[in-house]
């Protein structure tokens, strides 16, 4: 048995996801969601936070009972870091393959920018799995720094008079951080209370400093692990 996981916060993921299956014929499924760990072959679409794995899929992936697993990350920025090497750490499955997709920033409001015709290589490896080897690749010196931290403070979410207390946020959020539009320490802003809030009531703003950091030198390189 084939399958798709995804962790997506924002809707870029998840977008991505829905291109993979409609392309494989298999349906995508939120890591999330889902109770049941178990794959033949399993592929794993995460976002990058901080040049590293989001805490969700850290989380998701020891838990994977997979034979063989291959990695799809998208990436907004400065850098994939080495989030598809330590995703293979996480795994006991045979890697067979992976790649990093630039798509548009999250906390940018970019559009998603994928070359979904770019992905040919990934899906022939996926159709013919063969084992497949894993590099370090550049990772900033301080994308290990307090990262949670960092981002807490260089983009902030705040709930305006439109909320209505109907608690879908708190149901949807990966890390129990948020009650009824009310953010918590454990917030990793993801977005997804922004994304699934029926009432626009969520709103993030990104802090000049942050902004600063972020917009020069984007990276739009499609990465492969074959």
């Amino acid at each position: 048995m084939n399958r798709i996981f995804y962790f997506s916060g924002s809707g870029k993921t998840k977008r991505l996801a829905e291109f993979f299956e409609k392309k494989l014929g298999i349906a995508a499924e939120n890591i999330i969601e889902t109770n049941d760990f178990s794959a033949e072959n399993a592929i794993v679409l995460f976002p990058v936070y901080c040049q590293n794995l989001p805490d969700p899929v850290k989380d998701f992936l020891p838990k994977l009972a997979a034979k063989k697993v291959a990695f799809a990350a998208t990436y907004g920025r400065k850098s994939y870091g080495n989030v598809i090497e330590d995703a293979v750490k996480l795994t006991n499955a045979e890697f067979i393959g992976g790649v990093c997709v630039p798509c548009g920033h999250s906390f940018l409001s970019e559009p998603d920018d994928f070359d979904l015709d770019s992905l040919v290589p990934f899906f022939e490896r996926i159709k013919q799995p063969q084992k497949a080897s894993v590099k370090s690749a550049h990772k900033d010196f301080y994308a290990d720094f307090i990262p949670a931290r960092r981002t807490r403070i260089g983009v902030k979410i705040e709930h305006n008079e439109k909320c209505t207390n109907c608690g879908i946020c708190t149901e949807n959020c990966p890390m129990g951080a948020i009650e009824n539009g009310i953010i918590g320490k454990n917030c990793i802003r993801c977005l997804r209370c922004v994304t699934v809030c029926p009432e626009n009531a969520l709103e993030f703003k990104t802090l000049w400093f942050m902004k600063a950091y972020l917009v020069p030198g984007r990276k739009n390189e499609i990465k492969y692990y074959l």
